[in-house]
């Protein structure tokens, strides 16, 4: 992701600031509006209209929360539509989550649309031992949770009520997060103040003691994030 994140920054973010040339918020926009086109074009494969889905989070994070962010709302609901399109593989399921997490970021009007359009609800199928999506998937559900969860309590209220939630959330804290800036499904635990098992408790310290403290969501795409390269 972050070498993608890289090279697109290169290539279509950083000549509008050496330039001079155009108001970087304009230039972010009309890419935004370009990109939506094509996730809202059906005819397309599903595979085009993710990457769309992802350029257009990357836009609405680089590109400013006034400007860009609000234009990419308006393309929340074919995206999480998109999320629920069958045959959709995991590496575009990814792509489509890792969108809506750029979007959502900090954005609270933004993380209230992604509830009313029931996002939260489809992010925990996608958790739920049922699922039959990979671990790498789960992982970014976790993370896009966490993001809806920030200063957010109507969505930290709605997830609380979720059934068996702190069981699945156990279960993925479990495995392996150790390419991830933090464990997310602990993360939620943790914000959605859930009462805790001893052995999620020792998942805690041990993640201390690695040098990885724990921080408010949307950690991810901060300084640290840089150095993680995740692998679909």
């Amino acid at each position: 992701m972050f070498r993608f994140l890289s090279s697109f920054y290169d290539n279509y973010i950083e000549p509008y600031f050496s330039s001079g040339v155009g108001e970087p918020d304009r230039s972010h926009k009309s890419k935004i509006l370009k990109a939506g086109r094509l996730i809202r074009n059906t005819r397309l494969p599903a595979a085009e209209r993710a990457g769309a889905a992802r350029d257009v989070g990357i836009l609405s994070y680089t590109g400013g929360y006034e400007h860009a962010a609000q234009a990419a709302d308006k393309y929340m609901a074919s995206m999480t539509e998109l999320l629920k399109t069958p045959g959709l593989t995991e590496q575009d399921i990814v792509r489509v989550l890792e969108g809506l997490s750029a979007i959502c970021y900090l954005h609270v009007a933004n993380q209230n649309t992604a509830q009313a359009l029931g996002l939260p609800d489809t992010l925990l199928e996608f958790v739920s031992p049922t699922s039959k999506l990979s671990f790498t998937s789960q992982r970014w559900s976790c993370y896009l949770l966490s993001i809806l969860c920030c200063h957010n309590i109507p969505i930290i209220c709605h997830l609380k009520d979720a059934e068996a939630l702190q069981s699945n959330l156990e279960k993925l804290a479990s495995l392996d997060w150790e390419k991830w800036p933090l464990n997310y499904a602990l993360e939620l635990l943790r914000v959605l103040r859930l009462q805790q098992s001893a052995k999620m408790d020792n998942l805690h310290e041990e993640d201390e003691l690695k040098g990885c403290p724990f921080a408010k969501s949307g950690h991810m795409f901060g300084k640290q994030l840089k150095e993680h390269v995740y692998k679909i």
